[in-house]
Formats: C-alpha cells, structure tokens, sequence
C-alpha cells in the first residue's frame, strides 16, 4: 500500500513530470485535498503556502507542504478555534526533520511535544523553500489530549506557518516565531479527501484561505515592495506609515497597510501627480470594510466611486491601529478612468492617509489629522518591489522640530541656568541691584519666566501638531513614546504650578517661608530633572528611536553628556559653597580679637564675597557648556532632513 501512495504521489504531485515543484495543484480537490493562498496559484512555485492530503489503507494521511520564502521551517497546524492557541503544529525544518509543537492559551509555542505518530519523512530544500512530506497517523491509542484525532468526521482549521530565518531554529531543533501565517476560514474533514472514499463523495473543493500576514519589512526589496516612513522603522508597530505589496496570478497586486494611530482608517492612494487632487485612494476603516474615493481638483474628497476590483481583504484593530490587506485588480475592462492602471510599465506616486477621528455617517472617510498624511518623492511600478521612504507633511514636521528646540532650550539651558543661580548665587553679588531687586534673584526670574514661556508654547505645538494624547503601546517604541508625552504632561504642569506659588509665597521671616522654600526648590528640581529625560526619550537611541525621524543616534549621548557636565559643575559649586561657609565662620571668629583698625580691613575685604572669582568663573564655565550644547541639539533637530530612497 505503501508503495502505491508514493506512485500516487509521484503521479499526482508531478514529480515524473518534469514540473519545477513536486508539488502542484493537479488533482486538488477530486484526488486529494488542498490548501493554498492565494487560491489562484497552481503550484509550490508561485504559491505563498502549500498543501496536499490523501489517506492510505493504514490510517495515515499523507501531508505534502511547501511555501515561499519557507528556508528555515514550513508547518501546518490543526485548530479547533481557528487561532493559533491550542493547535498541533508538525513543522519541516531546515534540518531535514519534522519537529511538533503546540501553542498555549497565551499563545506562546510549546516546542518540546513529543513526536509521534509520523513517519515517511522527505525534506527537501528547493530555490530557498522547503518541500516536505510525511505520514502521520490520523490517530493514537493514547492519553495524548493534544495529539488531534483526524480520522472520522472530525473537522478542524488549518493553520500555515513559516520563517525564512527572521527567528531561527532554537538550539534544539525545534522551531521559533513565525515570519507569516494564514488560516481557513472554514473547518474541515481529512476523510473526506480519502482515496479509497472519493467514488462515494461529492466531487470536493480546494479549501480557500485568509491571510493574516505580519507587516514588517522583512523582504522588502527582494520578495516585495514597501513604502515606509520613518525611514528607520522595521515594522507595523513602529511606523508612523507602512505599505508593502507583491504582485499575484493575473495581474493583481496584494497590498498590506498599517500606520500608528491609525483607529480611524489607514488608506491608499496612486497618484499621477504626486498630490492629492485626481488620486485614487483605498481607506480600510474602523467599519471592517474598505472604502474608495477620489479627491478632485479642488482637493475636495468625492466618495462617490464604486469600490471595484478589490477581493480577499482583511481588517483588524491592533493598538489603536488598523492593519490591513487586500488584493487589487491590476486593470478592469471599463470605462472608469478614475481606477488606474497598475499593471506594465505604468507608474504612480504612493500618497497614504490616517485618521483616528471619525467616519462620515455614510461610512465614508473624512479629512485626515495634520500629521496624517505622507508621499513618495518618486513614481514607481508595482511590478517591481522597490523601497521607498515617504516624506514627512512639511507643517508637521516645523511643528515637531519648533517644539523640540523650545524645549531643549527651556531645559538644558534656561531652566539649568535660573536654578543654578538661586542655588548657588544668593550671596555673590549682595551690593548690586536691579530696579531695586538682588541680581540673582532678578536673573532667576528672567531664565524661570523663559522656560515657562517656552515649555507652554512647544507644548501647545505639539497638540496643535499631534490633535490628541498618545495612545499606550505595548512594543517599546511605542511605550516610549506615551512615557514622553507623560513626562513631557507632569513637566509643563510642574513649571506652571510654581511661579504660581511664588505668587502667593509668605514673606521672608514668616514662620511658612520654610515651606515655601522646601517646596520650591522642589518642585523645580523635580521639574527639570524630569525634563531632561523627556528630552532624552525624545532623540531617542538604537531600537527607542527619535520622535522627529532622522535624528543621528549620537544626540542621545549629547544628552547624557550634558547631564554629566551639569551634575560636575554642580559638584564643583558645592564644594566651593561649603568652603565659602567654613571660611565665613573662621573669619567671624577672628574678627572678635582684631583691633578696630584691623576689623575695618576685613570689612574693607569683605565687600567682594569670599570666592568670589571663582564662582564667577564656573558660572561662566557652566553658561558656556550649557549654550554649546543647546545649541548643537536645536541645530541638529532644526537641520534634520527625512531621506528618501
């Protein structure tokens, strides 16, 4: 029996055929079953995913499996629920084995389930994907609760997976993370496609699948084309905008989008122009459906086109943002000039929107948010997988540069420079007054009124910019974002809050002044040292990336720097402060036994405090460091370009 499965095989699958792939379409659904995405592709070669099943006299099933891209494991798994927790998975991996796994509730994969009930394994490694074969069992006479009985009416999903060495094979052998997957979409039986059973059955059908791809840019420029801004990003969870697409069986162009704080709807347009007037446009939105419209001249957006040529698509919210994918029609046979031609030579430039607003009452798409739109600077073919970087919306990024630059200068210079003067400057110029008041205390007021005026205005600007409060993010990019925004909140409330005590602060010499002092000074202290973090999780560093896109990755070591530099120089002023206080105490002491003639010196001495120069001359130290360091950061946010490839 044996020997004819593998004739069958042989015959069915192609292999004396002389076919590129040993797996084809050929019988898919009359002598064995299948399943395969996208559902017009014929054989291992031009399919993403595929599989075959047909029993044999010994109550196996016969799995034969491949896909694109499948160079480190290909796998399938049974589900009961359609997801991924609580499948057995049977993956073909690079190292010529199947190994089994099983992913829990949480949807962590269990790699170490014992293998059993498989046998006849073929691993073969072809142009860089995997094509696989083995015999499992459809059941076993054991306790194994996770080891799922095929045989009989037992239906269940079928799930696809694999990694083409994004997460490599663990050390053991077995598999990891999944670069793709798909699913069905309906449950199926494994005997209904048995040999010995068709004359008996309705002719079957190939069973259709959904995809569910991750979007990231694994594979662009070589197995796909993608559209991304920031330049830097790598996936869908970190890109302000991502679109990547491949091209499919006749014509069709598959697309996947997504784009942070995108609640509302993330949409496409092809341009000829490179502006939105005459654009085509295709939002997927909040609704779990896809919308077309058109902008015209006037850059009006006129929902009014039939959405036409667009199958296979699939919606989700993940994180305040939707992901989306679709296939689109190349070309159709009509007359609507307005859905344009994605096929040959043809070219366009990319535009994409978002939104987390809300939908017309029609279901249609309104305006986007002011940062909610980006370009591509060049036009491209869909035929080719190319990468382009898109731009940046011109006044969103003067509003993001202008709040960073009014924020560092509130903070690493304004804010360190009023601070340290009424720490550390009470008592150094104690004859000299301006407009009656003492210089330091004059001086303060000038540097606090400063980084007040500036933290209230840069803040203002990035809500006019932003229109919202950032949403919380699970991936570290994004946690780091909403921690920003957090901070960069309790910071202008924090600066606020105390010239308003100052106000209403008890005279010297009344019994509260103290507490006036303590809370001050500390709130103050606070607010700055919370402000230089903000700044810090602002130019961000390595996998935190900036929040102004294209920030060199050094700035945050400028940061650091300065820090230091600050907390050296404040060192140096404390040591000189308590030398000041020794020296004042020795002096008092000796002033006792001094004759008057000697007492009038040491007043006559005394008139410039004691290091008095020296202060001075770290003040000017400090002043110097904390302005070159202002302004290298507002130079480099100020001067940052967002490149396109």
């Amino acid at each position: 029996m044996l020997i004819w499965v593998l004739l069958k095989l042989f015959l069915v699958e192609g292999i004396l055929t002389g076919a590129t792939s040993q797996l084809t379409s050929t019988g898919c659904g009359i002598t064995k079953g299948c399943f395969r995405s996208p559902t017009t592709c014929t054989s291992g070669t031009d399919c993403e995913y595929f599989v075959s099943w047909l029993s044999d006299d010994d109550g196996g099933i016969v799995f034969s499996m491949t896909g694109s891209d499948a160079s480190t494991y290909i796998a399938i798994g049974f589900s009961r629920s359609g997801v991924m927790r609580d499948s057995d998975v049977y993956a073909c991996t690079s190292n010529s084995d199947v190994v089994r796994s099983r992913n829990s509730v949480g949807n962590e994969n269990v790699p170490n389930q014992p293998l059993k009930g498989v046998t006849n394994v073929t691993v073969s490694i072809i142009d860089g994907r995997i094509e696989c074969t083995f015999t499992r069992q459809a059941s076993i006479n054991d306790n194994d609760v996770t080891y799922y009985d095929l045989s009989g009416n037992n239906k269940y999903f079928i799930i696809m997976a694999k990694s083409s060495g994004t997460f490599p094979l663990r050390q053991d052998g077995s598999i990891n993370q999944h670069d793709d997957r798909v699913y069905n979409t309906q449950l199926s039986s494994f005997e209904d496609f048995s040999e010995g059973n068709i004359p008996d059955l309705t002719t079957p059908t190939a069973v259709t699948t959904t995809h569910d791809n991750k979007i990231a840019s694994t594979g662009c420029g070589i197995t796909k084309g993608c559209f991304r801004q920031p330049e830097d990003c790598s996936s869908g969870s970190e890109c302000d905008f991502f679109l990547s697409w491949t091209s499919t069986k006749g014509g069709s162009t598959r697309f996947s989008m997504t784009g942070l704080n995108s609640a509302t709807y993330i949409a496409l347009g092809f341009s000829k122009s490179g502006k939105m007037s005459d654009s085509d446009v295709y939002a997927c939105t909040s609704n779990n459906n896809i919308v077309r419209s058109r902008n015209t001249v006037v850059n009006v957006n006129d929902p009014t086109p039939i959405l036409k040529g667009v199958s296979e698509s699939t919606i989700r919210i993940m994180n305040g943002r939707i992901e989306c994918h679709f296939t689109r029609a190349g070309s159709l046979n009509d007359d609507d000039a307005n859905y344009f031609n994605l096929t040959g030579n043809n070219t366009y430039y990319i535009i994409m929107a978002k939104s987390r607003g809300s939908l017309k009452e029609d279901g249609n798409i309104n305006q986007h948010a002011v940062d909610g739109r980006t370009q591509g600077r060049e036009l491209i073919s869909f035929q080719t997988f190319v990468e382009v970087v898109g731009e940046e919306d011109q006044l969103a990024l003067i509003l993001q540069k202008s709040h960073g630059s009014l924020m560092v200068a509130a903070w690493i210079l304004f804010a360190s420079l009023g601070i340290t003067l009424a720490r550390f400057y009470k008592n150094i110029w104690p004859n000299q007054h301006i407009c009656g008041k003492p210089v330091w205390f004059v001086m303060h007021v000038l540097f606090m009124t400063l980084t007040l005026m500036c933290t209230v205005t840069a803040f203002v600007i990035i809500f006019v910019q932003k229109r919202r409060f950032l949403e919380f993010s699970e991936d570290l990019s994004g946690l780091l974002r909403f921690l920003h925004a957090v901070l960069g909140t309790v910071v202008t409330c924090l600066v606020i809050l105390n010239p308003i005590m100052a106000v209403f602060r008890p005279h010297p010499g009344e019994p509260r002044r103290f507490i006036f002092n303590w809370a001050h000074w500390g709130v103050g202290t606070t607010a700055q040292l919370i402000g230089l973090v903000t700044i810090c999780l602002g130019v961000g560093y390595r996998s935190a990336r900036p929040l102004i896109a294209g920030l060199p990755e050094y700035l945050f070591w400028v940061v650091i720097v300065f820090l230091a530099y600050h907390f050296a120089i404040w060192l140096l002023f404390q040591v000189q402060s308590c030398m000041e206080l020794r020296q004042d105490i020795t002096e008092d002491m000796s002033q006792e036994s001094t004759s008057q003639m000697e007492t009038e010196q040491v007043e006559e001495h005394s008139r410039k405090p004691l290091g008095y120069s020296t202060m001075v001359g770290l003040l000017i130290i400090y002043f110097i460091g904390a302005l070159i360091s202002t302004g290298f950061l507002i130079f480099a946010i100020v001067t940052v370009r967002v490149s396109s490839s």
